[in-house]
């Protein structure tokens, strides 16, 4: 569990970095090419994150757990884009996961009667969550119009209480009785704010009349967003199973920002 004293140290090492930043600016190495462009930029982006894991405590039935596909869109706000050293701070929207299985339940365990195995898939995510990443960012000039950039900082994510359960149910011929031969029970944490750590590089062009640039960013988070824990049982054969499962948050994220040319004045 994240402490304030955690969130605290987080705040007070970003401050740091910004305060730092501030007094080398004047000296910082300039790239007057992209004081053409805006600060502000739209942020949007595909991300994967890491599957989850399971623990065993007892039983022999087991399923697979698959890395999970979503996206984040946002906002971002560059403080020097036209330095070598910069700030990047915003406000991200991403849609969480909770689970991506697939599993099987042999035939010996199904009522009399049934065909083969029971084979399924299932996915599903949470509410939207938002997040405010401040990141210390490297900008080097590969060409007249590219620069290759190094990120690494920190991010703050609201996530709010809740839980989610998935079953897997079966039922006789005359429909009089269903039974769960499948299960997950999850939940988030007791708190609402998670923190991560955020390292990446990336790639821009300054075009005619936008700024393009693609980042490449790992989110390594500080505590799991999902725990819970999972169960087979009403099994014809088999023992019933029941074990751990974890989802870290964890994910990688392909994002495309784009900002806009200022307006020049004209005389």
């Amino acid at each position: 569990m994240v402490k304030q004293n955690t969130l605290k140290t987080m705040v007070g090492i970003l401050l740091a970095i910004v305060f730092h930043l501030s007094l080398v600016a004047q000296s910082n190495d300039e790239y007057p090419r992209l004081e053409k462009y805006r600060k502000w930029s739209v942020n949007f982006g595909p991300t994967l994150y890491k599957k989850a894991e399971i623990a065993p405590q007892y039983g022999e039935y087991s399923f697979t757990n698959k890395p999970i596909p979503s996206f984040t869109a946002g906002i971002e706000y560059d403080f020097y884009p036209e330095r070598k050293w910069s700030v990047i701070t915003g406000l991200l929207v991403a849609r969480e996961p909770v689970y991506n299985i697939s599993y099987t339940i042999f035939n010996k365990d199904l009522y009399p009667g049934s065909e083969g195995d029971l084979l399924n898939k299932a996915k599903a995510y949470s509410l939207m969550t938002f997040s405010a990443p401040l990141m210390l960012r490297l900008n080097i000039q590969s060409t007249s119009k590219t620069y290759l950039s190094f990120l690494t900082g920190l991010k703050v994510m609201y996530f709010p209480k809740g839980s989610a359960s998935f079953a897997q149910l079966i039922s006789y011929d005359d429909n009089s009785e269903s039974l769960e031969i499948f299960g997950l029970n999850l939940h988030s944490q007791e708190f609402s704010f998670y923190g991560s750590s955020v390292i990446g590089t990336g790639f821009s062009i300054a075009m005619d009349k936008i700024l393009l640039k693609t980042n490449l960013t790992y989110v390594i988070n500080f505590q799991n967003t999902i725990e819970g824990e999972y169960q087979f049982g009403n099994l014809f054969e088999s023992e019933p199973t029941r074990g751990s499962y974890e989802l870290s948050g964890n994910y990688l994220s392909l994002s495309f920002s784009v900002s806009l040319k200022k307006h020049t004045k004209v005389e």
